[in-house]
């Protein structure tokens, strides 16, 4: 037979626990609540393609192991695949002329340039994500709305 003390105790605690959860929120007044805090700063589209092909271009130029995947296992879309070849070419051309860390820097500029170019209405420039226009591709004659 078990003795009982331990299920009293147990009890006792759960009641206690019951009372003071809830009170724990009710003390003070509303002049001591703060606001939520700060919204956390959100990316732009071009801060995220320099960072995103920043890091691909360099491991591409430094020849690192990671470097010699897909474009679309790096997380890239064709245009940005197209940023990173542009600015590992300009790099190599900088490193044949001087010294790596001189196309190091050929290389984020690059970045930084052709990720702003991309995304300087917020969006991408061309491809799917361009907007529909009245005309067109091959400058037809622009097609009946529905």
């Amino acid at each position: 037979m078990r003795p009982a003390a331990p299920r009293r105790a147990i009890l006792a605690l759960a009641a206690v626990c019951a009372i003071a959860t809830p009170l724990t929120g009710c003390s003070g007044t509303d002049d001591d609540r703060s606001g939520p805090g700060p919204s956390p700063r959100t990316s732009s589209d071009t801060e995220i393609c320099v960072a995103l092909v920043g890091y691909w271009s360099k491991e591409v130029f430094l020849e690192r192991p990671t470097s010699g995947r897909d474009f679309m296992q790096k997380g890239l879309s064709n245009g940005q695949n197209e940023i990173l070849l542009g600015a590992v070419d300009a790099a190599q051309k900088e490193r044949k002329r001087t010294d790596t860390d001189a196309a190091l820097k050929v290389l984020d500029a690059s970045v930084e340039k052709g990720c702003a170019e991309r995304y300087r209405n917020g969006k991408p420039t061309e491809g799917i994500w361009r907007e529909p226009s009245s005309t067109p591709p091959g400058g037809g004659s622009p097609s009946p709305s529905p």
